[in-house]
């Protein structure tokens, strides 16, 4: 990939460039993803009072959160195919309004069932969301700067568990404002926020560098450059269709080890506020123990994409950051202390958002222009098939056993997989 770091004639016009359009999409597109797991693991503290008010066991509540990835899967392809052909702008702010929609009608729960359906509705409603930004990224940033702002959009994912977890402790204790419950209260003040960064992001976003107006002539000619260099160079500039390339096995591989990621992505967080109540803590200081793991991760995504882009290595970044996310499960699986359970998921955290962030350069940066919506769709599609069978697998695996430990070995395992095939990817696209 050493080819496809091409540097600029003019290093003041690339940096300008560069700074320029992180300023106006990175804000955006993080505000946008904070929300969305906001909204996503809000759950995990309403739990607190919920799964009692409406008689939720862990593999019930493992449904529900599984649920909502479920129906992202089986909305992913096409919503990434239609941000691909009516641009961000349309595709972005369409999903952010629907979820937050969707997270307000969670405030109306009456059972299982109602809230298997609203957290179904969430997933189609947010469906598209990831690989449409990491789609969206690769049409305005060069390969070279990639992992770095990869890490920036998906420096949001801890930010905002570290947000929940100080906000939602304290919104659960309006528990009885009005005569509405907390976890009712959670849903109903995080769900209005997307509503309205989905009204803004109609008149801000830009699709594409060429209709944008706040680039000068030099600054559109450069990075269209700069962009046309990485394609030719990485051998993606002449597309095929969709749907031969999202039935080639390197796509394939590349869903699978998404698979093992996700995996990772939605046993972080569900369980964490439910095994840190057993401590005997109120729910304020819940959501303070919770918010440790998540810095820890947001200090490592930051320090390890910013190394990989320094070096140029993906690969084995990725291989690297797998196997400590799956050393974080074992170790929290095996964790015979409240203090062991704390780090173990502070091992997991670094890893799986180290893994997030440089594990995504790969396909942004070898698949084409033409065939990328489709292909990232897929890969996207089959990673959250991960995130909706786990959650019911630890669910079952602590109703039947008392314990998170078999469920967390299963998760280190789909990590362990997944580091494992990027390897096998790695011996596939990269010439000795």
């Amino acid at each position: 990939m050493a080819k496809a770091a091409i540097r600029s004639a003019d290093p003041a016009l690339e940096s300008t460039t560069i700074r320029k359009v992180a300023g106006r999409l990175m804000w955006f597109v993080m505000a946008l993803y904070f929300l969305a797991i906001l909204d996503r693991g809000n759950i995990s503290f309403a739990a607190l009072q919920m799964n009692k008010d409406l008689g939720l066991n862990a593999e019930m509540f493992g449904i529900a959160v599984g649920i909502m990835y479920f129906t992202y899967s089986i909305f992913e392809i096409p919503s990434n195919l239609v941000l691909s052909r009516y641009g961000a702008r349309a595709t972005l702010t369409r999903i952010a309004i629907l979820w937050g929609i969707a997270t307000v009608l969670m405030a109306f729960t009456q059972g299982p069932f109602s809230l298997y359906i609203f957290r179904g509705f969430l997933g189609f409603a947010e469906s598209g969301l990831f690989p449409g930004v990491m789609l969206l990224l690769s049409l305005w940033f060069p390969f070279r700067y990639r992992a770095r702002y990869n890490a920036m959009f998906n420096y949001a994912v801890p930010i905002s568990y570290i947000f929940a977890s100080l906000l939602s402790g304290a919104i659960l204790e309006l528990n009885g404002t009005f005569g509405i419950a907390g976890w009712k209260w959670l849903f109903l003040l995080e769900g209005l926020p997307p509503i309205m960064l989905g009204l803004i992001g109609i008149f801000y976003l830009t699709d594409r560098p060429q209709q944008a107006s706040w680039l000068s002539t030099e600054e559109k000619a450069w990075l269209t450059n700069a962009l046309d260099r990485d394609a030719r160079a990485t051998g993606v500039v002449h597309g095929e269709g969709v749907l031969k390339t999202i039935t080639k096995p390197m796509v394939l591989l590349f869903g699978f080890c998404n698979f093992g990621l996700f995996c990772g992505l939605a046993s972080l967080f569900p369980w964490l506020p439910q095994i840190i109540k057993t401590f005997g803590l109120p729910a304020s200081q819940v959501g303070l123990v919770t918010a440790i793991p998540p810095i820890a991760g947001l200090i490592g995504m930051i320090a390890l994409s910013r190394h990989s882009d320094r070096v140029g290595e993906r690969f084995h970044y990725a291989v690297a950051t797998f196997v400590i996310a799956a050393s974080g499960f074992a170790i929290a699986a095996f964790a015979a202390t409240p203090v062991m359970i704390i780090v173990g998921f502070m091992v997991a955290n670094v890893g799986v958002y180290g893994t997030q962030a440089v594990f995504w350069t790969i396909p942004q940066s070898y698949m084409s222009r033409q065939s990328a919506p489709g292909a990232i769709g897929l890969v996207g599609t089959i990673g959250s098939i991960g995130g909706a069978v786990i959650p019911v697998i630890v669910g079952r695996a602590k109703d039947a056993s008392g314990s998170f430990t078999v469920g967390f070995l299963v998760v280190a395992g789909a990590l362990l997989f997944a580091a494992v095939l990027v390897l096998i990817a790695r011996a596939k696209l990269v010439k000795a």
